[in-house]
């Protein structure tokens, strides 16, 4: 299983606007994240990426991919390359946060201005 966590995106304009602000960024923010991700994560069946979508907890910025029916996660991400998609990737959550990074921040922005 491997759990990643967004990052460290200021969310003090978020908490300023209280509790419940800042779970609606979090959450959005991670969910961005998740569809952001998609490409760089190894495709054969799809059960590994489409495990983050049943494991991860938005709301807690937290993506998990893998689980009882994909245990192999943890050797994909750190070294047993096995991709067959284009585009994909070792340490996808990395390379998606490289890329993705800004759009996510804006995405925070965003969620506290509202």
């Amino acid at each position: 299983m491997i759990t990643a966590k967004v990052g460290r995106i200021d969310m003090a304009p978020a908490i300023a606007k209280g509790a419940d602000v800042a779970r609606r960024a979090t959450t959005m923010v991670t969910l961005a994240a998740r569809e952001d991700t998609k490409p760089y994560v190894p495709y054969v069946t799809g059960a590994l990426r489409s495990s983050a979508e049943i494991e991860s907890a938005p709301e807690a910025g937290q993506l998990v991919y893998g689980s009882a029916n994909v245990p192999y996660a943890r050797a994909q991400y750190y070294g047993l390359p096995g991709k067959t998609c284009p585009g994909t990737v070792m340490q996808w959550f990395e390379a998606s946060r490289a890329a993705n990074l800004g759009k996510w921040m804006q995405i925070a922005k965003a969620e506290a201005a509202r």
